[in-house]
């Protein structure tokens, strides 16, 4: 209950953070009501006031009902249903704060067609004033050295740590490495793709264009260096044989802080620089409500471009009518269905009994397949013990009733276990220069097995 408790208090301000950066990201800006095309006479109606009031309960309602949802979760004893949970509440949460802002969105196009006000979407097309789409601001300077110290960082980890039990690390310590890669590849599709033009004025396309990338630049260069240093410190958190649990929680939610305060950041500048050009914006939007899905997907076949101005919070977004689009749908159905197969397996591991017996002279130790198997003529100071020592998780799993991978023992240094933590006996031993701890499905498995390693 205590690591769920925990958990509650560390997510509820992630929460509070997503409606007040959604609710600033989806409230009306030039020209745009919830994703809908407007002329300043139309949005001033009373129609249109009671669209937005309706959208503000409900933003305020979901808040509600998704702060209380999850204080029951508190209480339920299984960690696979327990992260279950958590899984399905954090969507649930994001999609609950889009979905007042589809409503309302659907009601302005409604309302658009029964006053009248749709425009021909072929009488205002927007041409680009020439250099507003060609000029870039990311260098290839600007993410080298962050790249250089990540992979640096993953190939010391590949060596440092060889075996097919540390492999684990080796891979999470390249996944951050990688993202740091990400970084750089976001910050240059974004800095490649044509700028919304604002005004007539060519000089004013530039210069605001010129503005925002530098804006977005200097976000996602931020990002690198923060990622880059916090890969540094997964390695040493890793690798040096100490109790490191408060510094590697401490210095995750650092990560997630600095990451959350540069994007506020990068928000305030980029409102403060749209109120700055707002009386130079001349160009008068398109009236193609009709491509933009709930107001925030874009699906347009006759659009060669591949991603638009987004037409909500900040940045471009991907015309799904495209191979791109196509591509990131499908990227998104993988990620879901690795979320759900991830949940079944750890119900799996949670609910699978384990077990530990002697086969053909081998030490066999399986759950859902075999873990472990030891042949005995090499297995040496078998020791029983009532009381598992304390240690830390580096790699594998740990439930209240599983922990199995490899874990570390403060002064002591790495060992393997396989065990269920609620039982009140385990057996320590040495093989082949590694420190094992393992217990049987029971107190009775294990003393069977203890007794036969001793003869």
């Amino acid at each position: 209950m205590v690591t769920n408790i925990i958990l509650l208090v560390c997510v509820y301000p992630f929460v509070l953070f997503m409606y007040v950066l959604l609710k600033n990201m989806l409230t009306p800006k030039k020209g745009l009501w919830y994703g809908v095309s407007l002329k300043k006479e139309q949005a001033d109606t009373p129609e249109v006031a009671k669209i937005a009031k309706t959208y503000n309960r409900q933003m305020r309602g979901g808040l509600a009902v998704i702060m209380l949802t999850p204080i029951p979760a508190v209480f339920i004893p299984w960690f696979s249903v327990f992260m279950i949970f958590w899984t399905i509440w954090l969507l649930a949460g994001v999609v609950a704060f889009f979905i007042p802002f589809a409503n309302a969105n659907t009601k302005l196009k409604e309302l658009k067609r029964e006053k009248g006000w749709k425009k021909n979407e072929e009488t205002e097309r927007i041409v680009e004033i020439k250099n507003a789409g060609t000029l870039h601001r990311v260098k290839w300077y600007h993410f080298l050295p962050q790249s250089v110290i990540s992979l640096a960082v993953f190939v010391w980890a590949l060596v440092h740590f060889y075996g097919d039990k540390m492999a684990a690390l080796s891979i999470t310590i390249g996944s951050f490495a990688f993202i740091t890669l990400l970084f750089w590849l976001a910050a240059v599709w974004m800095d490649r793709q044509k700028t919304q033009v604002i005004s007539t004025n060519s000089e004013i396309n530039v210069n605001y264009a010129r503005a925002k990338k530098n804006l977005w630049k200097n976000m996602w260069v931020v990002c690198a260096w923060v990622n880059t240093v916090y890969t540094v410190a997964l390695l040493w958190m890793l690798d040096v044989e100490m109790k490191l649990t408060g510094f590697f929680m401490g210095a995750t939610v650092a990560y997630t802080v600095v990451v959350l305060a540069v994007l506020v950041w990068v928000l305030k500048k980029k409102k403060k620089l749209d109120i700055l050009y707002q009386d130079k914006m001349d160009m008068i939007q398109p009236d193609d409500d009709d491509n933009w899905l709930w107001g925030m997907i874009y699906y347009n076949p006759r659009d060669k471009r591949s991603s638009v101005e987004s037409r909500t919070g900040f940045g471009i977004t991907t015309n799904m009518a495209k191979p791109a689009g196509k591509v990131l749908v499908g990227f998104l159905a993988v990620v879901m269905l690795q979320m759900v197969i991830v949940c079944a397996w750890v119900v799996l591991l949670e609910f699978t009994p384990i077990s530990l017996e002697i086969e053909d002279k081998v030490l066999v130790a399986s759950q859902i397949n075999d873990d472990y198997s030891i042949p005995i003529s090499i297995i040496q100071e078998v020791t029983l013990l009532e009381e598992k020592p304390k240690w830390e998780k580096i790699s594998g799993t740990g439930m209240d009733n599983l922990q199995k991978g490899t874990f570390r023992i403060a002064e002591v240094g790495r060992c393997e276990v396989f065990l269920n933590p609620q039982n009140g006996l385990f057996i320590r031993f040495e093989a082949a220069g590694t420190t094992y701890y393992m217990s049987g499905y029971d107190d009775a498995e294990t003393m069977a097995v203890y007794e036969e390693l001793i003869q």
